[in-house]
């Protein structure tokens, strides 16, 4: 029986897609595709998800943006110039060469720019791709995998709706799973937790009315399907009352703007907003076209430990930064949103078990992505979590002998007593004593600051209470010796 992949695996081999000029090319005849099909492809995501038409510009505009600069970037005279480097006695420390093929999963929220989020970056890095989706009446895999399929040359990308197995590659690869997997994680796959909560956290000195915006935006944009809208906003309870409010405002500004949206089902068919109205311990505050805004006020309520995927805000008052804190714990969060002031949120932030967070906004970008694999870095300025580095494997090439080398192969040859002597002051002596920096209190940290606070107002009542002591019993004392006297 034929292998179903084996013209995959032939180009990877073969290196087909090393070429910058023939990846260029590629990413060129996908670009004209897709601009080609571009109304077709915004419809068929609208049918399919029925989010508002600026939600679906926004995702097709994300994905033709990142494809645009993964082009330009390309630059075919200067590889073919560090191709060469090593003939020119020059050393290429950072080359890289592809893995060879990547087994894309493409996330289901948002599924052109998460399938293109991984798709590109692997393409650019040289490398031959599978795409495996589910069987679905859904229009936009469809469409979408059929132009790719269309537009790049046949060798190098494949779609599929079975499983891929290790056995059928039988080739070097990376495998992108942005929906999760039950399976053991291996050393070559790229797996994401759509399931990892989401945790804001909203302190009395926040700007209140930014913060509320922020965080509608983010639960209700995408129908509250990206796994990184907010679960739950943690507020403290001393501006609860007030964030509240802003919440509702800003929730009738979106849902006059974005229309009527039906909330989900989930797979007993019934919406999470539809349980909350039997849920104890929960006052729903707002139920709209855009969503509906829950306060939880039993801490005990299973609502505060599940993933939400819905137009269903929660929130939850907390006493304190430390209360809020302690309450995120437990598991790693997938990201956090942490509103109040710089010196506060470097607090925050430092105790909260997150691979990312984000100080007074929430990146709208950030919203039409998959979860990021843990021990990768997104992009500081697009928050792709993927890029060319992930789908490529190290291919140093070193030409000049380092000056460290170099001394201690004449070393090993032939050693003075003087070098030897040299090293072994260098090996045994001291390094210089660590001196530790005065700073200020305007340079103290929000925990160092607490301290400080505290110790004074403790040495304050302690010195009020001495000189009040001392007035009373010198007092005592003389009008003794008076009635002595």
């Amino acid at each position: 029986m034929p292998n179903p992949f084996s013209k995959i695996r032939s180009a990877a081999i073969d290196g087909r897609a090393l070429n910058p000029i023939f990846r260029k090319v590629q990413l060129k005849q996908l670009h004209d595709a897709l601009l080609e099909k571009a109304p077709g492809i915004q419809d068929a995501i609208a049918s399919d998800t029925g989010y508002p038409q600026t939600e679906v510009q926004i995702e097709f505009w994300l994905a033709m943006r990142q494809l645009a600069q993964a082009c330009t970037a390309i630059n075919p005279d200067k590889a073919l110039h560090d191709e060469y480097a090593v003939s020119r006695s020059q050393s290429t420390p950072q080359e890289r060469e592809p893995v060879g093929i990547v087994v894309i999963q493409p996330a289901k929220h948002a599924f052109f720019s998460c399938l293109m989020s991984a798709f590109i970056p692997a393409l650019a890095a040289g490398n031959c791709v599978i795409v495996e989706t589910e069987q679905s009446l859904l229009r936009t895999p469809r469409l979408v995998l059929d132009i790719i399929a269309q537009a790049l040359d046949h060798d190098i990308f494949e779609t599929t709706m079975t499983p891929v197995s290790e056995s059928e590659l039988d080739h070097q690869h990376i495998r992108v799973l942005q929906n999760g997997t039950d399976k053991a994680h291996l050393s070559h796959h790229l797996v994401s937790d759509p399931d990892a909560r989401v945790v804001a956290i909203v302190e009395r000195d926040a700007d209140l009315n930014a913060a509320a915006q922020e965080l509608v935006r983010a639960r209700f944009v995408l129908r509250g399907r990206s796994p990184y809208a907010p679960d739950v906003v943690l507020v403290n309870e001393w501006v609860k009352r007030e964030f509240l409010e802003a919440v509702v405002r800003h929730t009738v500004r979106f849902a006059s703007d974005e229309g009527k949206k039906q909330p989900p089902r989930t797979s007993h068919g019934q919406s999470l907003s539809e349980q909350v109205r039997t849920e104890k311990g929960v006052n729903v505050l707002s139920w709209s076209s855009a969503g509906v805004i829950v306060d939880v006020t039993d801490r005990k309520s299973a609502l505060l430990n599940r993933k939400v995927q819905e137009s269903c805000l929660l929130v939850h008052a907390v006493t304190s930064i430390d209360d809020a804190i302690d309450f995120s714990a437990g598991s790693r969060l997938g990201a956090a949103y942490v509103f109040t002031k710089p010196s506060a949120a470097k607090y925050i932030c430092q105790f909260l078990d997150t691979p990312m967070a984000f100080v007074n906004h929430v990146p709208t970008s950030l919203l039409f992505l998959p979860m990021a694999p843990p021990n990768t870095s997104v992009s500081p300025e697009t928050y792709l979590p993927y890029n060319e580095v992930v789908f490529s494997r190290p291919k140093a090439q070193f030409v000049a002998v380092s000056a460290q080398d170099a001394l201690l192969a004449q070393v090993v040859h032939q050693a003075s007593p003087q070098q030897l002597r040299a090293f072994a002051q260098e090996a045994m002596g001291k390094l210089p004593v660590v001196k530790r920096v005065k700073r200020g209190v305007a340079d103290m940290n929000f925990f160092n600051q607490g301290i400080v606070t505290g110790g004074i107002l403790l040495l304050s009542t302690v010195v009020g209470v001495t000189g009040i002591c001392s007035y009373y019993g010198i007092g005592l004392i003389r009008s003794r010796v008076f009635n002595g006297v």
